[in-house]
């Protein structure tokens, strides 16, 4: 019975947690196929396998439920290296599965512009999505959706601390308006 509550509790507390859309989750399995020949379509390195990322620790602030759940700590980022595209396993993040299925398309859109890791990461990011929408106009609406989207799940910046308000309101920014944040 104690294996059953505590079991219990850890399913309550990290789906209070976590705000994962399950039933609208898309995999990278499911589309992997169509994904590659659309990556290779807009010019992405035929070389390149396209592979689940592994979840890494990536050290931003928690939520104060995440830290009682345990969870939250890592995330599994695109990236790429001289043999793979890595995606995300699954995504889940909207509570719309085409959205959800736009976003990997989306990441391997931006996977395909050039990237100079020297840059700060809020100007490398806005650098390449400009690029992206430059190179593909047909992207923007697929982006906008995104975005807004994106933005219902960011934390008001309201009930932020003044100098986490002011990097909210940059990376909302950022993302509205590519290319006009400098810092």
């Amino acid at each position: 019975m104690e294996e059953y509550v505590g079991q219990l509790w850890d399913k309550v507390i990290t789906g209070a947690a976590e705000r994962r859309s399950a039933s609208a989750a898309v995999t990278l399995d499911e589309i992997a196929p169509s994904l590659a020949v659309y990556f290779r379509a807009l010019g992405g390195d035929p070389g390149l396998t396209i592979t689940a990322a592994q979840p890494t620790y990536h050290g931003a602030r928690r939520s104060f439920l995440q830290k009682i759940a345990g969870s939250g700590e890592k995330v599994a980022l695109s990236w790429a290296d001289k043999d793979s595209l890595r995606l995300p396993p699954k995504i889940d993040a909207f509570e719309e599965k085409a959205l959800n299925r736009d976003l990997y398309f989306w990441l391997a859109a931006v996977a395909t512009a050039p990237i100079d890791a020297s840059l700060p990461w809020i100007i490398r990011n806005q650098q390449v999505t400009q690029t992206t929408l430059a190179r593909f106009p047909g992207l923007a609406n697929i982006y906008r959706r995104l975005v807004e989207k994106l933005i219902t799940l960011r934390p008001d910046p309201a009930g932020l601390e003044s100098n986490e308000a002011a990097q909210e309101h940059a990376i909302r920014q950022a993302l509205e308006q590519p290319g006009s944040v400098k810092t």
